[in-house]
């Protein structure tokens, strides 16, 4: 048997959040390890059905979401003393909740018949599993613990604060930042049981322009011609005119200094995501979006952030304006926010509560009424406003076929995958139209071609050059579009090759110097995805090994990553119109991994102004009722720039509960 580790659970806080009380914002800390322990002496939940086990530590290794799970279950004669989770390879920035919680709900009850964490299931369910393995290893009745427990009759309950706030993900955690900043007290409704949403799983790449950094990156020519071709077009309305005399005039002064390196503006950024989203945006809110982006940044790094010295060009977002995390996806700014929050005494989070309706008396929103865990209804009372920040609708099948499908998109039925976390199905957007709310570009929806074939998820992509140090093949070992362009492009031209529209991102040592280095946006080495297999990684020593591996044709393949690097050293667009052309493909080992496209962002959403206040089907300001993220529209167009959505809640959800704060 193996000595028993005891190691305090650090947050009793949050687990008391868990059974839907109303407490400071907190997070479990993001370790590997989580024990939670009850003494010896405590009496299991039904004294005269006490389970009987051997004494001892037990361990037991079962399948999570990513890998293996293992799990070590301390039981007295009576008792499951301590439940920990010490080895996992779950999601980042969500797998500390039901590592976390689970254990406490287990000891807690003395019961396998509790409640996995809404939103973490399949770690949750690991959980359970690995501890009635460690029950039955100690001669216990798995069964009886699976007795379905007595449950207290539902109590309603009502809160009141000066904001409400509905989502905890990304925009919702900006704005409860916000408005707290600014002296409000705020309550944060939270669908699941774990705080980041839908943002925790992103890639955590966040775009704006950045003089210091980008003072390292030489302009090119492609560069040039996308600006002077952006500046020259016809302009389409009086305000396109403004933001193109505007970029004009900034790029004469550039070109007037003499420098090499790269030339961008915050309207140079508004104008290339307005043009990106086939000008279907509106401008006013774009261009609120770019020039408090570098602002933005700054806040987040200002709460902890911490940001790579370095500037890329992320996938789809046309230019070398790309800022990355230094932990894995998203959880680098989630961790800012709740580590943020933590510090004040005037926020509280419900979770696993999830929003059903807003309150609107004469014309004006005054709060929400929502269903706890055990199924009573919340009512939350706002004296000053409600931010809606639930999120898109990408997951919701129905919705989408019924919005998006058309000829650009023929079919968006359930056989695509969707990036999205389970929680994102349009709440936000519904309960907004039943209180009056205008949704504008419910019909754009964006398909992202760098996510894993089988489960849609994007953590498991290893690019650490991003866009400029890979290229694409098919089947055949040929490229089929520039890498460096638009989203929804590449994704109508992946599923262009194949039925599952199934593809090859193609790297090397160039780029990536160090396998054991180099890591997944969910933060695992390239080592780690070669030796276990993981999202069909290969590799090879020659380009020719490596098209073995990849089972593409040789030839085909070999000529086509030679024409790759003769263009890198031509400098020249390439035949597809690529224009980012910084590193060669030359150096083994080479390595290469699948994607596919799947629903990642729904454009369409709730009608807002650039105060962040949602509009009515007239155009006219709903009093109390704010807005943020994803559940918005008109801000991305037809297409989403790559590393603009978090841009978007960290500066819409800002605006948002300053504004909710201050009404």
């Amino acid at each position: 048997m193996k000595t028993k580790r005891i190691v305090a659970l650090l947050l009793s806080l949050l687990l008391a959040l868990s059974v839907c009380a109303c407490a400071p914002a907190a997070a479990p800390e993001e370790t590997p390890t989580a024990t939670v322990s009850a003494e010896p002496t405590a009496a299991p939940a039904v004294e005269e059905e006490a389970a009987a086990y051997t004494p001892g530590t037990y361990e037991a290794t079962v399948p999570g979401l990513w890998g293996d799970l293992t799990v070590e279950t301390e039981l007295s004669e009576d008792t499951i003393v301590s439940v920990a989770v010490t080895a996992d390879s779950e999601t980042p920035g969500v797998r500390q909740w039901p590592l976390n919680i689970m254990p406490e709900r287990i000891v807690e009850n003395q019961s396998l018949a509790v409640d996995v964490v809404a939103g973490a299931s399949v770690t949750s369910r690991a959980i359970l599993t690995a501890v009635a393995d460690c029950v039955e290893q100690a001669g216990g009745d798995v069964e009886a613990l699976r007795q379905e427990l007595p449950k207290a009759a539902p109590q309603d309950a009502e809160y009141t604060a000066d904001v409400i706030v509905v989502g905890g993900g990304g925009a919702g955690l900006s704005a409860a930042t916000a408005a707290t900043e600014a002296g409000a007290s705020v309550i944060v409704v939270e669908k699941v049981g774990f705080l980041g949403g839908n943002s925790i799983v992103a890639g955590g790449i966040y775009n704006c322009a950045d003089p210091d950094l980008q003072s390292t990156v030489e302009m090119t020519d492609g560069y040039r011609d996308s600006i002077e071709a952006a500046i020259s077009e016809e302009p389409v309305s009086e305000l396109h005119a403004e933001v193109q005399k505007l970029v004009s005039e900034q790029y004469e002064a550039y070109k007037a200094t003499g420098s090499t390196t790269l030339f961008d503006s915050a309207e140079w950024h508004a104008l290339q995501t307005w043009n990106g989203g086939d000008k279907v945006a509106d401008l006013e809110l774009v261009l609120n979006l770019t020039r408090n982006a570098l602002d933005g940044m700054n806040w987040l790094k200002g709460m902890g952030w911490e940001v790579q010295d370095k500037i890329g060009q992320g996938a789809g977002s046309l230019y070398m304006r790309t800022h990355y995390s230094v932990l894995p996806n998203t959880t680098g700014i989630i961790k800012a926010f709740i580590e943020t929050l933590q510090t004040r005494d005037n926020v509280q989070i419900l979770y696993e509560t999830p929003a059903n309706e807003l309150i609107v008396e004469d014309g004006r929103v005054t709060g929400v009424k929502a269903t706890a865990r055990d199924g009573s209804t919340v009512t939350l009372t706002a004296n000053k406003g409600v931010v809606l920040a639930t999120g898109g609708f990408a997951g919701n099948v129905e919705m989408r076929q019924k919005y998006c499908e058309g000829e650009k998109w023929p079919d968006l039925g359930s056989s695509l995958n969707t990036t999205n976390m389970p929680a994102d199905t349009g709440d936000g957007i519904r309960m907004a139209e039943a209180a009056g709310a205008g949704l504008v570009d419910m019909d754009q929806i964006q398909l992202l071609h760098t996510t894993n074939p089988v489960t849609g998820t994007t953590g498991d992509a290893c690019m650490p050059k991003s866009t400029a140090g890979a290229i694409f093949v098919n089947q055949d070992g040929n490229r089929f579009w520039r890498e460096d362009g638009r989203r929804d492009d590449l994704s109508i031209a992946a599923m262009a090759q194949n039925e599952n529209g199934i593809f090859w991102v193609v790297e090397s040592t160039d780029t990536i110097p160090n396998a054991d280095e180099a890591k997944t946006l969910d933060g695992r080495t390239l080592s780690f995805m070669l030796e276990n297999h993981i999202s069909d990684y290969v590799s090879g020593n020659t380009l020719e090994e490596l098209a073995e591996a990849m089972g593409v044709n040789v030839e085909n393949f070999v000529a086509t990553v030679e024409n790759y690097n003769a263009h890198v050293e031509s400098g020249e667009p390439d035949e597809f119109g690529r224009t980012l052309l910084q590193y060669k493909l030359e150096t083994g080992p080479f390595y290469a991994f699948t994607r596919a496209p799947s629903a990642h962002h729904t454009m369409g959403g709730v009608h807002i102004n650039t105060s962040a206040e949602v509009l009515d089907t007239e155009g006219n300001v709903i009093p109390g009722l704010y807005a943020a993220g994803e559940v918005t529209g008109g801000i991305h167009g037809g297409n989403r720039l790559g590393g603009n959505a978090i841009v978007d809640f960290v500066v819409y959800g800002r605006i948002a509960g300053t504004n909710a704060a201050q009404n």
